[in-house]
């Protein structure tokens, strides 16, 4: 993970200053300190980095905000994904000694894995201009250029990672994911292909190239991609899907919803539950309600709300195959989106949803001659002939469909379909 941060070994005394060396050994807090220093050293080349934590942790306590140590501690900190205790660590070295370049380089690791774009693009621009460099390097700050939307920025920077490692998959793929937004489709086709001849994840390039390529069978999304796209969004889902984007399509799901006003629901189930949108908007009308998502971080988020009687991490098709109820109404609000073809999940659903049950869902709309559409902003857009065709092999009435706006998409509306079925 962190190939290009190295150790600090040297257990520093200034220059100049014998006094130093007398104290050492004088003290003998300091000398167990140099010794569990040293010791942590050791640990932290056979990469053991548990046993290095608990040695440079030792260190501390004899010799506390000692810089070379702090820094040592917070890079085992990062190797072990204890990045909390690395950013605390790591903060505190850079307050006596910014000239540190791979405090600044684990610093700048420790505020991606936190989802701190902006801080970790600061911290990698610190360590470019103390001439960190090197494939694994470039590639980081690439990706946080990228986050941070400076895409010609983060385009050069992976060019970089490239010429210090023309092998590297994963700056082929950045790459192609920075063409591909700068509509540089053919130059992502060829990134996004060298990638995948370089041993990058198969199904996932697959589908990455089944976005750009309409001439490529369409593929369903990698749960394990979705998982981790939805993991890493959580924290700012709702601020930037509704506060910025405008989202509005839980709310008009249910706004349209043509069942009786007054009428309550036994069971119901939010599909693609995320943070929890749909779920104090039903809550009133409903006398169990269950949600159901792939990311982890979102059902944890959704758990917080305290409106949910159960929530459930897992992918659509497993949890109705798992379902002992039936359902009265099944909500799937901005969640096909991100499924592709729906055969399988009409084919689980149907059966567990009572006679006169509702399903409400949202979706983009594919263009003529589509039934279900890959864009390369990597969502799914959908037919309504093949959901209508969906709906009469399952037992499903056409009840409705309304048009209406979703969201906002590069500040102009995107409008979508609001569909409602009925079960025969």
């Amino acid at each position: 993970m962190l190939q290009s941060i190295v150790p600090c070994t040297p257990w520093p005394h200034p220059k100049g200053h014998k006094a130093c060396v007398t104290l050492a050994i004088m003290d003998p807090s300091l000398e167990q300190a140099r010794q569990a220093f040293v010791a942590g050293i050791e640990q932290f080349e056979r990469h053991d980095f548990e046993a290095a934590c608990d040695f440079f942790e030792q260190a501390l306590r004899h010799a506390p905000g000692r810089p070379s140590v702090l820094l040592n501690l917070g890079i085992s900190c990062v190797h072990l994904g204890r990045f909390e205790r690395a950013n605390e660590c790591l903060r505190q070295a850079l307050d006596a000694d910014d000239t540190q370049t791979d405090a600044w380089k684990a610093w700048g690791v420790t505020h991606m894995a936190l989802g701190d774009w902006a801080q970790a693009l600061l911290c990698h621009d610190k360590a470019r201009a103390l001439g960190a460099d090197g494939a694994e390097f470039c590639l980081r700050w690439g990706q946080c250029l990228a986050h941070q939307g400076q895409l010609p920025q983060a385009l050069l920077a992976f060019e970089q990672a490239l010429a210090h490692n023309p092998e590297l998959a994963e700056a082929w793929s950045q790459l192609a994911h920075v063409q591909r937004d700068m509509g540089q489709t053919a130059q992502a086709i060829a990134g996004y292909q060298r990638a995948l001849d370089l041993g990058a994840d198969a199904e996932l390039h697959r589908y990455y190239l089944a976005a750009l390529n309409p001439e490529q069978p369409v593929v369903n999304a990698p749960a394990a991609y979705v998982e981790k796209l939805f993991d890493q969004y959580a924290d700012d889902f709702e601020s930037h899907l509704v506060g910025q984007l405008g989202y509005q399509g839980h709310s008009m799901l249910l706004q349209h919803l043509p069942a009786d006003p007054s009428a309550r629901f036994g069971q119901v189930w939010d599909l693609g539950c995320g943070t929890g949108l749909c779920g104090p908007l039903i809550r009133p009308r409903s006398e169990h309600l269950s949600g159901v998502d792939l990311s982890k971080a979102m059902v944890v988020k959704a758990q917080s709300l305290g409106v949910y009687d159960s929530l459930h991490a897992q992918d659509l098709v497993s949890f109705l195959q798992q379902a002992t109820t039936k359902s009265d109404l099944v909500l799937a609000a901005d969640v096909f989106i991100y499924v592709g073809w729906l055969d399988a999940v009409f084919e689980t659903l149907s059966p567990r949803v009572k006679p006169g049950g509702w399903l409400a869902f949202t979706v983009e709309e594919a263009d003529p001659g589509f039934e279900v559409q890959l864009h390369s902003s990597l969502r799914y857009a959908h037919a309504l002939p093949y959901l209508q065709k969906l709906a009469d092999q399952h037992g499903w009435r056409w009840a409705k469909v309304h048009r209406a706006p979703l969201r906002l998409d590069q500040a102009q509306p995107l409008m979508g379909a609001y569909v409602y079925l009925q079960k025969t």
